[in-house]
């Protein structure tokens, strides 16, 4: 292979691989938020099946020390890198909510509003948290 080809491939492969818009956010305690554009955007932590995840696509999301809340529009189906299968009860026609409660690696969702309000109040969430 030439010079000037194999310099073709290389420029090639490298602005292939700079045109992605992947991004990363550290949440804390193991969990990161990752958006990988389109419609890949969730929340997981480093060892899936301890920590749990919140699957794609959040649509917003907050964060401290202690919690993490996120609001979802399912991507359905759902991709299979997944730990586990959630039940959307309405399908993907509406939001659901999620909260981690990051101390004891505990994830809560999907969630209707009501259902996220109460668990909110329960586990004493600050309202500065917010969606």
């Amino acid at each position: 292979m030439g010079k000037i080809q194999l310099i073709k491939i290389s420029l090639l492969f490298v602005l292939c691989c700079s045109c992605t818009n992947d991004s990363t956010v550290n949440l804390g305690s193991g969990y990161t938020y990752r958006d990988e554009g389109g419609k890949i955007k969730d929340v997981y932590y480093k060892k899936p099946a301890v920590g749990g995840e919140i699957p794609a696509t959040i649509v917003s999301y907050d964060y401290d020390n202690n919690f993490i809340i996120a609001k979802q529009k399912p991507k359905l189906p759902q991709d299979p890198l997944y730990e586990k299968t959630y039940t959307y009860n309405n399908g993907d026609s509406v939001t659901y909510f999620w909260l981690i409660i990051k101390s004891k690696k505990k994830v809560f969702g999907p969630l209707d509003k009501r259902q996220f309000d109460i668990l909110k109040k329960e586990y004493c969430v600050p309202s500065s948290l917010s969606l």
